[in-house]
C-alpha cells in the first residue's frame, strides 16, 4: 500500500532540498497574541536560517470552536484563541515557537500569561512538537543585548552549525523589525497634520464630497485590532462607513509617555500604556469625533485600562467613548447595532456644533 503521507512530503520538497535529501525544518508560529508584535522579527530570523515558517491561518469559526473547547475557562478570550491556532499547526510543524516575553523595558511588563503560556500548552498537550520558548525580561531579570545574542544562538544552532549564518540572520531580522516599527508608528508632526485634516491615513476613505469624514480612534491590543474575526470586523465596518481610523499602535511613543507621566502611579502593563495613553491624548486634545475601545473579556490589564479610560471619559464628555467587550459569545450583528448608534451620536453632535457656529 502506498504511503500517501510520505508522497505528500516528497512532492513538497524543492529541487535543492531533494539534492540534499532533506527538507527544511518547519517552525510553527501561531497567528495570535505576540505574533502581531514580533512576527517580522522572528519570521525573517528563522527563514534566513533556512527553516520554513508555517503560520496558522486567520482566525475563523473552526479555530474559535476548537479554542473554546480546549482552553481553560478562566483564560481571556485572546488566550483561548491561541490554543486553537496551536492545535491547527500541531501536526504540520517540527517545532513551535512560543516566546516567553515579559518585558523590553526596565520597569514595564507585558501580560504574565505570555510568560507561562508555552509551559501551560506543553502540560495540557504533551504530544505537541518541541516548543522553542526563549525567555526575555528586561524588567525582572535585567536582560539586554547579551541575552538576545544568547537566545539567537541557542535557537540558531537547531537549524545550522554555522555561527556566522546565525549572526547574519539575527542582524538582518532586527533591521527588518526596526523598519517595520518605523513604518508602523507615525511621527508627532504627522499626528498634528492629521488632526488638522491635512491628509487621511486610510486610502479607502473618500473625501470627494467636500465634507470631512468622521475620525475614530480605535484602541485595543494589536492582536485584537488586527484580527478581523476576534474583533468582529470592526475596522472593516468603520471603513465601509467612510470613517477615518487611527489606532493605538500607531501613536508616537513620545505622545504615550507624555500622557502616562500625568498619572499618579506607574501603569506598568506595557501594552495597556499604549491603549490608555491614546485615550487620554484624544480626550485632552479633542481632535477625533469619537474613541472606540475594544476590551477582551476577563483580560486583567484590559479591566484596569478600561475602567481608567471610562473615568477619564466622564471627566471630559466632549469626545464620546464606546467600549466594546469581546468574547466567544459576541456577535457581529450586536456590534453592528452598537456601532451604528455610536456613529449616529457622532453625527448629531457634529450637526449641533455646525448649527452653533452658524448662529455665532
Amino acid at each position: 500500500m502506498k504511503n500517501t503521507h510520505s508522497s505528500e512530503i516528497n512532492s513538497s520538497i524543492g529541487k535543492s532540498e531533494k539534492k540534499n535529501n532533506k527538507r527544511p525544518l518547519r517552525v510553527g508560529f501561531p497567528r495570535a497574541l505576540l505574533y502581531y508584535k514580533f512576527y517580522v522579527l522572528w519570521t525573517v530570523f528563522f527563514e534566513t536560517l533556512g527553516a520554513k515558517v508555517i503560520v496558522s491561518p486567520l482566525t475563523n469559526k473552526e479555530i474559535k470552536d476548537v479554542s473554546v473547547k480546549s482552553a481553560p475557562d478562566e483564560d481571556c478570550y485572546s488566550t483561548k484563541l491561541y490554543f486553537g491556532h496551536v492545535l491547527f499547526l500541531k501536526d504540520k510543524v517540527d517545532y513551535f515557537f512560543i516566546p516567553r516575553f515579559s518585558s523590553d523595558h526596565r520597569t514595564d511588563i507585558s501580560c504574565p500569561k505570555f510568560i507561562g503560556l508555552a509551559e501551560v500548552l506543553r502540560s495540557i498537550f504533551p504530544d505537541l512538537p518541541p516548543i522553542l520558548m526563549p525567555y526575555y525580561s528586561k524588567a525582572k531579570d535585567g536582560h539586554g543585548k547579551i541575552r538576545l545574542f544568547k537566545i539567537a544562538y541557542s535557537l540558531g544552532f537547531k537549524f545550522t552549525k554555522n555561527p556566522f549564518r546565525i549572526l547574519y540572520s539575527f542582524v538582518k531580522s532586527f533591521r527588518k523589525y526596526k523598519q517595520y516599527h518605523d513604518d508602523l508608528y507615525i511621527s508627532e508632526d504627522e499626528l498634528k497634520r492629521w488632526e488638522k485634516d491635512e491628509f487621511v491615513f486610510n486610502k479607502e476613505i473618500s473625501t470627494t464630497d467636500g465634507t470631512n469624514p468622521f475620525k475614530i480612534a480605535l484602541v485595543g491590543h494589536s492582536y485584537v485590532i488586527n484580527d478581523s474575526y476576534a474583533s468582529l470586523r470592526i475596522k472593516e465596518m468603520l471603513l465601509a462607513d467612510n470613517v477615518e481610523i487611527i489606532t493605538s499602535e500607531q501613536l508616537p511613543k513620545s505622545v504615550i509617555e507624555h500622557q502616562m507621566s500625568k498619572l499618579d502611579f506607574n501603569m506598568y502593563f506595557r501594552y495597556e500604556r499604549e491603549i490608555l495613553g491614546t485615550v487620554m491624548h484624544f480626550l485632552e486634545n479633542e481632535t477625533v469625533d469619537g474613541i472606540l475601545q475594544l476590551i477582551v473579556f476577563s483580560c486583567g490589564p484590559d479591566s484596569i485600562g478600561g475602567e481608567m479610560a471610562s473615568r477619564f471619559s466622564r471627566r471630559n464628555q466632549n469626545v464620546p467613548l464606546l467600549q466594546l467587550t469581546l468574547d466567544e459569545l459576541s456577535s457581529e450583528a450586536g456590534v453592528r447595532t452598537r456601532l451604528e448608534a455610536f456613529l449616529d451620536l457622532i453625527e448629531r453632535r457634529r450637526k449641533i456644533k455646525e448649527s452653533e457656529m452658524i448662529c455665532q
